[in-house]
């Protein structure tokens, strides 16, 4: 594995603490100083390291959303059949550690945020993109090319509407809730889903 560089690990940590200050005052109030502050960092190393605040802002959200795919990374099998390969993503878009504390105010604030910034509503449909064409990828081998699409997107809304659902309040067996209908979803648009069921497991 190839070493990091000090430039990448302090971008990292500036990232990490532009999550946990917008989780604690938000997106508005997230000022650069505070960002420097909770990073042990001075305010002039957020400017050496990032052109702007606003892609600091960007790439902390980009890092939230990467958090999800090395979930479903993590758990899908090797070889996985298009089925597991859906598995993975179901289970994988509900694991608890992106609800609590910062990372699930930082979610909403950028949701609010992608409403009237250009910047973060743009990054928000790149990942909402990335999302739906990785579900695509597995649908196409299971149902017929004219219902992909309708098949995919129908699936990519499921899982996105249970997620903004607990991202705004949840109690704990919401997770597994989520999980269980959106898997039952599938199974029920793509009947031969429902044999990879058991092969993936959920995130802790």
């Amino acid at each position: 594995m190839a070493k990091r560089s000090i430039k990448e690990m302090r971008r990292d940590e500036l990232m990490d603490a532009a999550i946990e200050v917008i989780g604690e005052v938000g997106l508005v109030n997230a000022t650069v100083a505070a960002i420097a502050g909770k990073a042990g960092m001075s305010a002039g190393l957020v400017n050496h390291y990032f052109d702007s605040k606003q892609e600091l802002l960007a790439l902390a959200m980009r890092n939230l959303s990467n958090l999800f795919r090395k979930d479903i990374l993590d758990i899908l099998p090797a070889d996985a059949t298009p089925g597991e390969r859906l598995r993975a993503i179901v289970d994988g878009s509900f694991s608890p550690q992106h609800f609590r504390g910062a990372k699930r105010e930082a979610w909403m604030q950028f949701m609010m945020a992608s409403q009237s910034e250009p910047a973060i509503r743009h990054l928000m449909r790149v990942t909402g993109a990335r999302f739906v064409s990785n579900i695509r990828y597995a649908v196409k081998g299971l149902v017929p090319e004219s219902e992909i699409d309708d098949v995919a997107d129908g699936i990519a809304a499921m899982i996105d509407g249970f997620f903004w659902q607990i991202a705004a309040d949840y109690d704990e067996e919401d997770f597994e809730r989520a999980r269980r209908i959106c898997w039952r979803y599938v199974c029920l648009v793509i009947p031969s889903a429902g044999s990879a069921g058991q092969t993936a497991r959920a995130v802790p």
